[in-house]
């Protein structure tokens, strides 16, 4: 091949600054309100919102470390007995209700009928792909917030279009299914820990969900369930439950999470694998977020670990963004490999609360030890 000219150079540079080129940011930079970006979010409820025109609320984006080209985050605000203005868009969403009341209607189709559900503090629900909806708000006294996972980004790196992730006509696949009935599945999922997975859009109510089972391998005594959507692809979620004086064992796994605590208090550790003396400490209360999927886009994965240092069972809601190039795999770290300051920093922090350890002594010197289910 001969000499490159420069014409072809710049062209060349200009492709590699186009394939680099972050238009995902760039797009929320358009929207006009704030951008958080972290890995720890003390409190959802309280996070400054500001006038979000496309919305028609208030709102924020919570970008969490390293998911950048995955899944976004962000908080609405819809004031006290108002409506948010209609959406349509190409991108998945799965949506948790921080506080208030309200109802959303949908319609799969422009010009087709229109379906309503009720929601409230707690509530959790997806929405598929292009269907057309309308957030309202119920009480005209108090405002509403929620807090919602997209797939954005990557469609964003895809497409780069707005015009044609907002305003794309196309009917996707089982549009006039009810994703919203009352009626859902239940399967267990990958013996020998048998996890439910409920398969349903819409749970009124994660704080008193009940069907949870128990979760043998992850440690602490600890229910889970999986929650999977009608019409979503690559958002779905679960939620974990484990009691007082309790934690859970070390774990690592692609980035793409965003963990929201329902009830309790504690905190959690994470840390870059060969830097377990450098931990990060996150501490949790109802309505904190927090990633753990920190990453260096290679592949590296940070180790994270959580403790309920409360006075009720500590319950979390994770919503998940499948990576698109990272395999889900996880790592675990027995209680018999784990650092031994680990637990000294967790009977420490119990002792500021005056609770007592309840980690059975026999976990930290038999790597078969089982839980007594209860």
């Amino acid at each position: 091949m001969g000499k490159k000219t420069l014409e072809e150079t710049v062209k060349e540079q200009e492709f590699y600054d186009d394939v680099k080129h972050n238009y995902h940011l760039e797009f929320q930079q358009s929207e006009g309100i704030p951008i958080y970006t972290g890995y720890h979010f003390t409190d959802l409820r309280t996070l400054e919102v500001k006038p979000w025109s496309r919305m028609g609320g208030l709102g924020a984006y919570v970008n969490l470390y390293g998911e950048e080209t995955m899944g976004d985050n962000y908080v609405c605000e819809i004031p006290p007995g108002e409506s948010l203005k209609p959406q349509r868009h190409l991108f998945e969403e799965l949506v948790y209700v921080l506080s208030g009341r309200g109802a959303t209607t949908y319609w799969p189709r422009e010009g087709g009928p229109k379906r309503t559900f009720e929601w409230k503090e707690q509530s959790f629900f997806a929405l598929p792909a292009n269907i057309g909806y309308q957030h309202f708000n119920g009480d005209e006294t108090k405002p509403a917030r929620i807090f919602a996972k997209t797939t954005l980004p990557a469609l964003f790196q895809c497409f780069k279009n707005k015009k044609f992730i907002f305003e794309n006509d196309f009917v996707l696949e089982d549009v006039d299914k009810d994703f919203f009935s009352s009626e859902a599945k239940i399967y267990k999922w990958k013996p020998p820990d048998y996890k439910i997975v409920w398969t349903a859009n819409f749970v009124p109510d994660v704080r008193a969900f009940d069907q949870m089972t128990y979760y043998e391998s992850r440690g602490a005594a600890g229910l889970s369930v999986h929650f999977h959507q009608s019409g979503l692809t690559r958002l779905y979620a679960h939620m974990s439950e484990f009691p007082v004086g309790t934690y859970k064992k070390g774990h690592a796994h692609p980035p793409g999470r965003s963990i929201i605590l329902v009830t309790g208090k504690g905190y959690s550790l994470l840390w870059q694998p060969g830097k377990e003396k450098e931990k990060i400490k996150a501490d949790w209360k109802p309505g904190s977020l927090f990633g753990v999927g920190l990453t260096d886009l290679q592949g590296e994965c940070w180790y994270h670990q959580h403790f309920n240092t409360g006075a009720e069972p500590a319950r979390y809601l994770v919503l998940h963004v499948n990576s698109p190039t990272l395999a889900d795999k996880h790592i675990q770290v027995e209680y018999t490999d784990e650092d031994p300051e680990i637990r000294k920093i967790f009977e420490d922090e119990l002792a500021k609360s005056g609770i007592k350890s309840k980690m059975p002594p026999e976990c930290y010197v038999d790597p078969t030890f089982k839980w007594k289910k209860k």
